[in-house]
């Protein structure tokens, strides 16, 4: 039985999503969220909520100003879904890097009927680009799961070698808000709001050039696609009326809005960046001084600083014991523990990194790992 004393435990939660909140919107009651209120009065979408998340998000991850930014239901699968249904063609290409950009590829592109699919299969690190003459490729900047991040020139090579055909896919779920990425080199950014901006999962920010929405277009007069999937369909409604197609999580919306309000009042991306390495740089220097740890991605260049996935290599220590004991804490914060995704066969943990995790440094990163170091050296005796 692990014994840890409960004065020294760090009082956030470091879960991949959803992430620790921001302690402002913690502390907000719950009917200041305006979860009661319909999302087409005007005081909601274009003269409110809607309309000003909407312009937040814009300058904070510097979207260009003819992208068109719209919230979509079902989170960052259901986005996908729509991105493959109503903007590819004939032909999809991309990575195979990890459990997020496996969904995308291996589980969601296969089903639309008439395409290609044409994936690269990769052990952690990328070793060449997928095939940029497709008609969509789609990337995913930062794995949730291994930890693996594609560097910013390995990105704008892509761009720089795609075709006039192609648009170029992100699913940025975790750097979103937290990873300061390139301008404007990709034609669909799509995250959902559950992690850096610590709203509740079940919703995505989704960001459409116009060569995307011609796109859009020109699908939906050669494929039958599902009614919510069809992006024609959504796309006015955020235009023209700053609404969502259907009924949204509007404190979702509110949360991830209060969310950006932070960042942009606190540095904007620039200083989200440096909190998140921040973070990540505590870790990765207390994993050099134990015999017990390091991190999964050993090329700092590849590794991601929004979360951060640890191997385990001491025999005596295993992640299943050691959320085992986080759990036992009983403290709501540290019963998810660190648990690594499911198809990560090594053992290991998954830390968050991002921003609100820890606002004004390190402090919760330093019971962490002392938390940890405690829990190791009970297991190594």
């Amino acid at each position: 039985m692990i014994k840890l004393d409960s004065h020294y435990l760090p009082s956030v939660t470091f879960a991949c999503g959803p992430a620790q909140g921001l302690p402002s919107v913690r502390e907000r009651a719950l009917y200041q969220t305006l979860f009661e209120r319909s999302h087409r009065a005007p005081d909601m979408s274009f003269n409110g909520l809607y309309k000003e998340a909407e312009n937040n998000l814009r300058t904070l991850l510097n979207v260009p100003s003819d992208y068109t930014l719209l919230f979509f239901p079902g989170g960052a699968t259901a986005a996908m879904d729509a991105v493959l249904w109503s903007l590819t063609k004939s032909h999809v290409s991309g990575l195979n890097m990890g459990a997020f950009s496996r969904l995308w590829c291996s589980r969601l592109a296969p089903r639309v009927p008439g395409i290609h699919t044409d994936f690269l299969e990769v052990d952690l690190i990328p070793q060449a680009l997928p095939n940029t003459a497709a008609d969509l490729v789609i990337l995913t900047p930062n794995e949730t799961s291994t930890g693996v991040q594609l560097p910013d020139d390995y990105l704008q090579d892509v761009w720089n070698r795609r075709s006039k055909d192609t648009l170029v896919a992100w699913d940025t779920t975790s750097c979103a808000g937290g990873r300061a990425l390139p301008a404007g080199i990709y034609d669909i950014q799509l995250f959902g709001l559950q992690k850096c901006f610590a709203a509740g999962g079940g919703t995505c920010a989704l960001i459409l050039s116009p060569k995307a929405i011609a796109r859009a277009k020109e699908m939906a007069t050669r494929r039958n696609i599902p009614f919510l999937l069809d992006l024609t369909n959504a796309v006015p409604f955020a235009q023209q009326k700053h609404q969502t197609l259907n009924t949204p999580s509007t404190i979702n919306i509110w949360m991830a809005n209060e969310g950006a309000k932070f960042m942009l009042s606190h540095g904007g991306m620039k200083e989200m960046e440096k909190l998140c390495r921040l973070h990540t740089d505590h870790l990765v220097t207390w994993a050099q001084q134990t015999d017990w740890i390091r991190p999964l991605i050993q090329n700092a260049k590849y590794r991601s600083f929004t979360t951060l996935t640890m191997e385990i290599i001491h025999p005596k220590i295993q992640d299943t014991r050691l959320n085992e004991a986080l759990a036992a804490t009983g403290l709501k914060n540290l019963q998810d523990g660190l648990k690594k995704y499911h198809t990560v066969e090594k053992n290991s943990l998954r830390i968050a990194c991002f921003p609100f995790a820890d606002t004004n440094g390190v402090e919760e990163y330093k019971k962490l790992t002392a938390t940890l170091d405690e829990i190791a050296r009970q297991l190594k005796a």
